[in-house]
């Protein structure tokens, strides 16, 4: 699935780079990180397709996430989801970028890091992790929080830990429940679960083969992804022209990550789509419960 929301990134992609950036002087902060939000043509992109000025800023000051989903909004920007590994493990955070890679939420003075209400889930200890080439074993959050910083007083270093799978974390709330994550895949799919996006249609594939008309009048048509992936590259390399989004041809079948699938007629049918099984449930669960973050 990964190979396709590559394929959407630069369909997209393309075509806003013919966009001017007007908007930027239009609109506050706020303003576009609400348009982000609300946009129904959010769509999951891959960690390598992040601007690099953005993964500069989250390198810096969120140093000690890990990335749990990456979204652009082809109008407005980019959101991204990340989990807390260490001082508030297990918190949860939006950050916000515009189309340009600038962080969204400075010039108005407002609270960026927008965290959910309750922290997703804890750690059980005793906890052992890397910094660096320096293994520690830590037996609560206040010795884990304490190694954290000595470790960057001594180093000047901002790394995020890399635990020695298996770990267990445990869930707060009703459903609380100690679970063993073996893997950072796997506590990925812990910061979803809490989220309740675990079971989310978060994007869909082709039924192959499908065809494209591209920018130059050509027709491409693709067997599977990979196909699809490997000659939408290789057109875009040799592609000296205007660069604009490529054009579905339609009718075009699309299958769901549950198996469902769809016969869509028309740009505007493939958006509805995408709005009726793609579109995360931003719910903001809360139970009211907090430890006091270390971040104000």
């Amino acid at each position: 699935m990964k190979k396709i929301l590559l394929i959407f990134s630069l369909i997209f992609m393309v075509n806003s780079c013919d966009d001017n950036m007007s908007y930027m002087d239009k609109m506050t902060d706020l303003q576009l990180i609400e348009a982000i939000q609300a946009d129904p043509n959010k769509f999951e992109i891959d960690e390598v397709d992040i601007p690099q000025s953005s993964k500069l800023v989250i390198g810096s000051e969120y140093f000690d996430y890990m990335m749990v989903k990456a979204e652009i909004s082809p109008d407005y920007g980019y959101q991204f989801s990340l989990g807390d590994m260490a001082l508030d493990a297990g918190d949860m955070t939006e950050i916000y970028f515009s189309k340009d890679g600038r962080k969204l939420g400075n010039r108005d003075g407002m609270d960026d890091r927008k965290r959910h209400a309750k922290r997703c889930f804890k750690y059980v200890f005793p906890l052992t992790f890397s910094l660096g080439e320096t293994s520690y074993t830590v037996n609560d959050y206040k010795e884990f929080r304490s190694t954290m910083k000595s470790h960057y007083q001594e180093t000047g270093q901002k790394e995020k830990p890399a635990f020695a799978y298996p770990i267990q974390i445990e869930y707060r709330g009703d459903d609380a429940a100690i679970v063993t994550i073996n893997s950072v895949d796997e506590l990925k799919e812990a910061f979803q679960a809490c989220r309740g996006e675990q079971n989310d249609k978060k994007c869909f594939t082709f039924a192959f083969p499908v065809s494209f008309t591209m920018p130059d009048g050509s027709t491409l048509t693709a067997d599977d992804e990979e196909d699809l992936e490997a000659k939408m590259k290789a057109f875009y390399e040799s592609y000296d022209g205007r660069k604009k989004r490529p054009e579905v041809v339609f009718p075009v079948d699309l299958v769901f990550e549950d198996g469902s699938s769809v016969t869509v007629n028309s740009r505007e049918e493939m958006k509805q789509a995408w709005r009726d099984n793609c579109k995360r449930d931003g719910g903001n669960d809360s139970d009211g419960e907090s430890e006091g973050g270390t971040r104000g």
